[in-house]
């Protein structure tokens, strides 16, 4: 993974991510427009500061993580199109595009079953299932313990710090996808 840069949404992203891809990869915030109204071609541009800066770290390969939420277009489509512009603008380094779908919380999701016998907020003995392409922020909310609320940047990271991602492949093919480009 050495020479990895990785460029995600928000807050809650950059905590998670960090707790596992610390010293292994480079990641960094994006400034630019995002959100299910940014158009491809916007997101593409917009992340030309970032390259640019995991490129003078010595990054050889990028990944611009970037959530599908509620688009209107179908998945696969965006994800195909996402990769093509992004390999058009970006030719002078390797640039790809990866995208939870919906949202980094069906990552989280894809071993729920595990991380509920293991962590407090979470009700216990949750039952495994695949919640691609639900909306994994309130699946997640869903499956908190009573007195607990959910926030991103402080459970996100612990249940990302915990997720088995040899079990979380197999109920996420967004999050595979996300492993095999490192």
């Amino acid at each position: 993974m050495a020479g990895v840069g990785i460029i995600v949404d928000g807050s809650g992203d950059y905590s998670s991510l960090r707790t596992r891809f610390t010293g292994n990869c480079r990641i960094l915030k994006t400034d630019g427009p995002r959100g299910h109204t940014a158009n491809i071609k916007n997101i593409v541009r917009s992340s030309g500061k970032q390259v640019a800066m995991l490129r003078e770290c010595g990054c050889r390969k990028i990944i611009v993580m970037i959530d599908f939420e509620m688009r209107a277009e179908d998945y696969v489509e965006f994800v195909n199109n996402l990769k093509g512009e992004f390999g058009r603008y970006y030719t002078n380094c390797k640039v790809e595009a990866s995208v939870p779908n919906r949202m980094i919380e069906n990552w989280y999701l894809a071993d729920i079953a595990f991380l509920s016998k293991h962590k407090s907020f979470l009700k216990r003995n949750l039952r495994q299932q695949n919640f691609e392409g639900l909306n994994g922020k309130e699946e997640l909310k869903r499956r908190f313990a009573r007195g607990f609320s959910y926030i991103e940047t402080t459970h996100g990271p612990q249940i990302f710090a915990m997720l088995r991602f040899g079990m979380a492949r197999k109920h996420s093919s967004s999050f595979d996808d996300f492993l095999s480009m490192l």
